[in-house]
């Protein structure tokens, strides 16, 4: 009882339901029992109760009272667990009419739908229950962080990747620190691509350069001149006995020393000894150059051949979480030094990682894959392997030879060629057999040229051709039937002159050499390029005197005079030399008038005179022979009834034209100066300009007189050419031709002449 009376004491409003419960187990009903924190049901057992006997006609209402004021006891089997406390209700009036009823969370699946495409919504345990989708998601914040240089997505709700723009995990040209590509012409190897020389004085500088990154792409070096990667400039030898350096036109050739015959240089490091040829050693011993023949597995040539993709298996061997990755052939050097050796590639380089549920796919090898979601397959089906992927590309699944390829072992004179068969394949993504993506076997020997002939492959699927290399007397081809050597002249059209200073005991002169289309050394091409241009060998075309010396601007050199003052200084032009005599030097405070013309209307003119240079220093001379004159400007125009009047270059003024004598020559009655153009004089024609009327039959010889005339603003009759008079202004006939005849001038001072040939 002590549990009991504590529970009624710490919630009173359990104390009605707990009766009633006593009631109805007297009564011999027994209620389910139930945890549930609102209502308390319980199912007590053994429960002996004494209740009075009633006559069937008592009533109710008189028996229920004295039940519920004499509660028996309750045995301590009873077990009441209530959550919560209650505090007993003091007085219970009386029993309600209607009992508090349990009411679920949920009773289906349907009463928990909560609209999130993301969740599960199940009905359990009359609780409603949400459990979320894997993989389901609102934005890409919802999904996990894909993997390096992967961005999450959310695409219909589910979570996805894709690349990062400019993101790269490896290779040559990432910097991976901070996974983005390498800017253009970073390093990408340390092989010497390139050398390039130059003088200073008797001492060589030199750099080098190597192959260096685009600043696109990641897994492999750049080709392009414009991306190599150049050391600082270094000395790197000197020219003995005080010779000097002589700067050659190709910057990659090492530069001579002066004199007849010219001395060796003495190198200082290793890079003074570089030939330029990929396929030699170039050391410095003890001031003496050696060049030994590098290894024939050196890659060289600045052009890749071939690029080729592929995958990398991911961890454990598996497809998925593999990598994309790429390779690169160039030339190799050959047993001779040359680069003609056995094409060769770079290591493979990684480009990209796919994720775990993700496998590389290169459906050609000539371009970049993708990362592809794994296909999932039947394991022993056609083309599925036992660990439920697709076999890859090419796996055989047939036995009969489907297709055939042929390859050349070299590109050089008398290789070998061998070739390989191929059976039906699977696709890599389907149980597809076919002979699209066929199983290649082996590579076998099959054959080989003759010693002087090339082998070339027109398609994978055809046998080899043997070509004799060139016919001797072609272009670019030797007599012995092979390939001239690269810059051997094969045009006399002369594509450009060059020219550089040298110097010998003292005396610059300038040299010229001569560029002609020259042969590439790899086939008959007679190209403009300029790495195999021919050029002819250096002449001097000009000695500077002892007041000039040689300066070379790009490919061109000349003499010019030595630099004596500042440019930009009084009497100094801006190439450092004395301004010619009578430059303009200083301002002499003089300003000079004159006239644009003595006629009516005329200007008066006026110009600033300033001291001239003494043309051998930055002095200025004050001989007036030597001044100098800024042009002529016109400071003031005269009336149409006045003319300019100059005595001396002192002064220029505007005056009244003068009255002539009425009757004279150019003056009319009324004492005024005749028009200008005006018919005078009597020295007859002056000037006669000829032209045809037609150059159909029967045309005419025209003419054109011209006589002297007035000048306007004096009694001047004038036959200078300017101011000449047509008269009458009008086309005479001089000559006409009849109807049988055409007429003939050939210009306007040819007299003409009529005859019967067409004109």
């Amino acid at each position: 009882m002590a549990r009991w009376g504590q529970k009624m004491h710490e919630n009173p409003s359990l104390a009605l339901p707990v009766l009633l419960g006593v009631l109805l187990a007297a009564c011999g009903t027994t209620p389910a029992a139930s945890t549930d924190n609102d209502v308390l049901y319980f199912q007590p057992q053994d429960i002996n109760i004494d209740v009075p006997t009633q006559h069937p006609d008592a009533q109710t209402d008189a028996v229920l009272p004295d039940i519920l004021t004499d509660v028996p006891d309750v045995p301590a089997e009873v077990a009441i667990d209530v959550s919560e406390t209650i505090d007993i209700v003091p007085d219970v009036p009386d029993v309600p009419d209607v009992a508090e009823v349990y009411v679920p969370e949920c009773v289906t699946d349907t009463t928990c739908a909560d609209s999130d495409v993301c969740t599960v919504d199940l009905c359990a345990n009359d609780k409603c229950l949400h459990t979320p989708v894997p993989g389901c998601c609102h934005n890409p914040a919802d999904c996990a962080p894909p993997g390096t240089c992967k961005a999450a997505t959310c695409v219909n709700n589910q979570c996805g990747s894709a690349p990062v723009a400019n993101c790269c995990a490896s290779g040559v040209c990432c910097d991976t620190v901070k996974q983005s590509t390498k800017v253009a012409q970073s390093p990408c190897t340390d092989a010497a691509i390139a050398f390039e020389f130059s003088c200073q004085g008797a001492d060589i500088w030199g750099r080098r350069a190597e192959l260096g990154c685009d600043g696109k792409q990641t897994s492999a070096c750049s080709g392009n001149i414009a991306n190599y990667s150049w050391t600082q400039w270094l000395p790197v030898a000197s020219c003995p006995n005080g010779s000097l350096c002589q700067t050659t036109i190709d910057k990659s050739q090492f530069p001579a020393c002066s004199g007849a015959p010219a001395p060796t240089p003495g190198c200082i490091s290793d890079i003074g000894c570089e030939d330029g040829n990929p396929c030699t050693t170039d050391t410095c011993t003890a001031g003496s150059c050696t060049h030994g023949l590098a290894d024939t597995a050196t890659l060289c040539g600045n052009t890749a051949l071939y690029t080729e993709y592929g995958c990398l298996n991911g961890p454990a061997g598996d497809l998925a979480g593999g990598s994309q990755i790429t390779r690169v052939q160039y030339a190799s050097c050959g047993a001779q030094g040359k680069c003609d050796g056995a094409p060769g590639f770079t290591p493979w380089t990684v480009t990209q990682d796919c994720q775990a549920t993700e496998k590389c796919d290169v459906p050609i090898s000539t371009e970049p894959g993708t990362c592809t979601l794994i296909s999932v397959c039947k394991p022993g089906a056609q083309c599925c392997g036992a660990d439920g992927q697709w076999a890859p590309t090419g796996t055989a699944c047939g036995s009969a030879t489907v297709a055939s390829q042929y390859q050349c072992t070299s590109a050089a004179k008398g290789s070998a060629y061998s070739k390989r068969d191929g059976v039906n394949g699977c696709s890599g993504t389907s149980a597809q057999c076919s002979a699209v993506t066929p199983s290649w076997g082996n590579w076998t020997a099959a054959g080989s040229c003759a010693f002087n002939e090339l082998c070339s492959v027109p398609v994978n699927n055809a046998p080899p051709v043997c070509t004799a290399v060139c016919a001797p007397g072609a272009a670019c081809c030797t007599n012995a039937g092979d390939w001239a050597d690269q810059g051997t002249k094969c045009a006399d059209a002369l594509l450009k002159s060059v020219s550089k200073c040298s110097s010998a005991n003292g005396v610059e002169t300038v040299l010229s050499s001569q560029l002609f289309p020259g042969c590439t050394g790899l086939d008959g091409t007679c190209s403009t390029d300029t790495a195999n241009l021919s050029q002819s060998a250096y002449t001097i075309v000009k000695t500077c005197q002892s007041y000039e010396k040689c300066v070379a601007t790009g490919d061109t050199a000349d003499c010019i005079l030595n630099a004596p003052c500042e440019p930009g200084t009084q009497c100094c032009t801006a190439s450092g030399q004395f301004a010619p005599l009578g430059a303009q030097c200083a301002s002499a405070n003089k300003t000079q008038y004159s006239c644009s013309n003595n006629m009516a209307g005329g200007a008066v003119l006026t110009r600033d005179v300033s001291y001239g240079c003494s043309g051998g220093s930055i002095q200025c001379t004050y001989d007036p022979a030597n001044y100098y004159y800024s042009p002529w400007v016109d400071t003031q125009d005269c009336q149409s009834t006045e003319a300019c009047t100059s005595p001396d270059l002192t002064s220029a003024v505007c005056t009244s034209l003068q009255v002539c004598v009425p009757g004279s020559i150019c003056c009319d009655g009324s004492g005024n100066f005749m028009p200008k153009g005006t018919k005078c004089g009597t020295q007859g024609v002056l000037k006669t300009l000829y032209e045809c009327d037609t150059t159909a039959l029967g045309g005419s010889i025209l003419k054109q007189e011209y006589y002297a005339s007035c000048v306007g603003t004096a009694a001047n009759c004038s036959n200078a050419a300017a101011d000449l008079v047509w008269d009458p202004p009008v086309w005479l006939t001089k000559q006409a031709c009849g109807p049988q005849n055409y007429c003939h001038v050939t210009g306007p001072t040819d007299p003409g002449l009529c005859n019967q040939t067409p004109p």
